[in-house]
This record gives structure tokens, sequence and C-alpha cells, in this order.
């Protein structure tokens, strides 16, 4: 008997002494006088056990088997759970251990444990209100990349991506050893592939998607009256030649989506890939679409609008050549060694071409996909360097050269000068 039960049998005692009337017995333990009257009645009829309440010495309709209870510890404890909040451990319980268990039960059982849940929730600081999503998938896209420990090793990598804002949905993943443009191209290659061409893409400031070299207030009167715009980074190209508009955010606030969806997947990502296998950036790559297929059936929402704003991607794309570095350059003078020459951060190139292209503009372009390429009058050729020692483990050096400094430097780090051969 607890010390309550204790005391209101004491008072119901006395009350049945004639100690007490049963108006103060009402007031005392705050029930009604026709209850206090049923409680007599009991004590009188039953003895002191009358007072003990039903449920006494029994587990609430909620409690868990003490079996139950350890196996949910100790899958938890295991290593494919252990990186898992509470609320993506309920799921996954649900999911592939056919355990069904509500949250505050699973959390009561695990703090019991003495096992606190890794996810932290924000306290107090400025709070920012949420923009009104667009109306229609396809209308806007954010755009972003967060480097992260994924496998847990120490060593991290950049996650590129992707986000509708209408929807919420995922269009976009590709992980590089840091942020950069191949990153972000190859994101892009997947919401083309897969979706179209958006309306608006929104970005941060990097020099990947715009070159920062003069501020809008410090343009002359007559830049001004002619619509001055910021010179094109290669990015921003692609985007003027698909008819993308690109917004600069000024904050990361201003990409909220996406930046939550950065925390969703830093919390959740390392145990999905524990459970299916996924143990290297180049095998993520390749499962990107089911990792984006898992995360909106969980996340994603419906668009306030039925229509897409996607646009079809022409049949004339190459999205090869088109998600490519370029440059544009004049040939060489023919001379006796070769008449498409023509040379680039102080490495000569030679044009492979079954006709002569001496001085003549080209376009230079190279990734890790198409190599080195030439377009000169509608078609492509192919480009090779010249007096460029190769590596024999692999890719030439040159190659490695250019594709480090153009297509895989870091977006975020201070730019280092280009080392070209002298």
């Amino acid at each position: 008997m607890s010390k309550e039960e204790l005391g209101r049998l004491t008072l119901i005692t006395g009350s049945l002494d004639g100690k007490y009337t049963v108006s103060f017995m009402a007031k005392k333990l705050g029930i009604s006088e026709r209850q206090v009257k049923r409680l007599k009645r009991a004590v009188r009829e039953n003895g002191d056990g009358a007072v003990i309440h039903g449920n006494s010495g029994r587990h609430p309709a909620n409690y868990k088997s003490e079996e139950l209870r350890g196996r949910i510890i100790g899958l938890k404890r295991s290593s494919n759970y252990d990186d898992a909040n509470f609320t993506y451990f309920r799921e996954l319980l649900l999911e592939r251990e056919n355990i069904k268990i509500g949250y505050t039960t699973l959390s009561a059982i695990l703090k019991d444990a003495g096992i606190v849940s890794k996810k932290t929730h924000r306290k107090g600081g400025r709070l920012f209100k949420r923009r009104k999503r667009r109306s229609a998938f396809g209308e806007l896209l954010q755009a972003d990349a967060t480097p992260y420990d994924w496998w847990g090793t120490g060593a991290r990598q950049a996650l590129h991506g992707y986000i509708d804002d209408a929807t919420g949905r995922l269009v976009g993943l590709y992980m590089c050893q840091n942020e950069c443009l191949q990153g972000y191209l190859e994101a892009l290659r997947q919401v083309l592939s897969n979706y179209g061409i958006p309306i608006d893409v929104y970005t941060d400031k990097a020099g990947l998607f715009f070159v920062n070299n003069k501020k809008p207030e410090h343009w002359t009167l007559d830049e001004q009256l002619a619509g001055k715009s910021l010179d094109k980074t290669r990015f921003g190209a692609i985007a003027d030649e698909l008819g993308i508009n690109l917004i600069m955010a000024h904050s990361p606030q201003a990409k909220g989506r996406i930046e939550r969806v950065w925390g969703t997947l830093q919390d959740r990502l390392p145990t999905y890939f524990k459970l299916n296998g996924i143990t290297t950036m180049e095998l993520f790559n390749v499962l990107a679409p089911q990792v984006m297929d898992w995360f909106n059936q969980h996340f994603a929402v419906e668009p306030e609008s039925a229509e897409t704003s996607f646009v079809p991607l022409s049949g004339e794309n190459n999205l090869d050549t088109l998600l490519a570095v370029k440059h544009e350059r004049t040939t060489d003078a023919a001379d006796q060694r070769s008449d498409g020459c023509f040379s680039f951060q102080n490495i000569t190139f030679e044009i492979d071409a079954d006709k002569a292209i001496a001085k003549k503009k080209i376009v230079f372009m190279f990734s890790e996909r198409i190599g080195f390429r030439a377009l000169y009058d509608k078609k492509y050729y192919p480009v090779k360097p010249l007096d460029f020692l190769n590596d024999s483990q692999g890719l030439p050096a040159v190659t490695k050269l250019l594709l480090t400094n153009f297509y895989l430097a870091d977006g975020k780090a201070i730019p280092q000068p280009f080392v070209g051969r002298g």
C-alpha cells in the first residue's frame, strides 16, 4: 500500500469512527461527497484493501514484455542501428524487424537502458519564417552541397544535391571528394535526364555559380543603364544555354529546405548505408536513384499544382558535351608539324581532324566523361596534348591536371594559382 493510499485509509477509518464529516472528507480528498460515501461503504464491507487502486501491481496497457524490451535494446546497441536516432530507429523496427511500438514507449525503454538519442534539437536562437513553397513541380530547385563523414572513417566527402521546392523531392544527388563543379553537373545530369529543365535554380554565392568580381553598387552609370550582369562561370553558362534562371541566396536560411534535408541525410544515411551495404562513394553514386526514392517516399509532399514546370530536354542536347568545361581558342597557323594546334594553360594541344583547321576559332572542352574534345564547324574532334609526359598508372598527367583545376577543384577552398607546363 502506497503512502497516498495509507493516508486515505486513515481518513476513511476516522470518518467511520465519527471523527470527520462527509463534507470535510470530500474537501480533504478532493472528491465528491458521493465518492466519500462509496469509499466508506467499501471499507466497511471489504476492509482495508478497498482503498488500493485496481491497477496496483499491474503493468500499464502499453507495457512491453521483458523479452521484447531486451530485444529492442539489443538491436539499438548493434552495429546496424547504433547510429540511428530514436525516430528513425522506430521506423526501422517496423520495416525490418516487424516490431510496432509508439515513440514515447520506445524512448522510455531506451532511456531506462541509458541510451540517448543522437539527434539534438535546436534550443532558442533566432527563428526564421519559412517561405511559402512554389506551387508546381520543377518551378524552383534549391542546389547545395554538404561535406560529412558518411562512413565514420574521419574522411569527409561532399554530397551535392537538388531538391524541388514545391514537393521537397530530391531530384539529383552526387558525391565527390569536395564541393566542386563535377558534383553539381553530375547531379544536374540526373535532373535533366529524369525530369527536364527547371525554371529557376536557387544557389548560394559560391564562385562555382557566380563571378563576384564587382559588386552592383560599384558599377558605373553606363553599366547600370546597359543592364550589365555578372560574368558567367561554367555553371552559369550552362544555365544560360538551357534557359535556367539562377537566383543567388544571401544566407543559408534562404535555402532552408535543402539545409534541413542535409540534416536529415546526415542523421539517417550512415545507418542506411550499413543496412544496404553501401561502403564507398563510387557505389553510392551508382545507387543514388535508390537513395532518392527512399528519401522521397518518406518526406516528399504533394505540390499545390498538378502541372509540372519542367521543360522537356531537346533531343539536340548531348549531356556529355553540354556538361563539360568549355573554353574558346584559336588554332595556330599551319606548319610542318601540324595545322590544328592550340595552347591552353601553357600546354600545347593537337586536334585530330580529317581536314585543315589552321587559324580557326574552336571550342576546347573536357570532362571525365568525354576526355578532350574540340568543337569546330558543328563537329567534335578528338584532342591530344603534345610534349607532356603521361602517367603510366592511368589518366595522362595533363588530364589529371586540368580536371583537378577546372572540374574537381574545391569550390569553397581558397583558389590556388594554376601551375601549367612552362
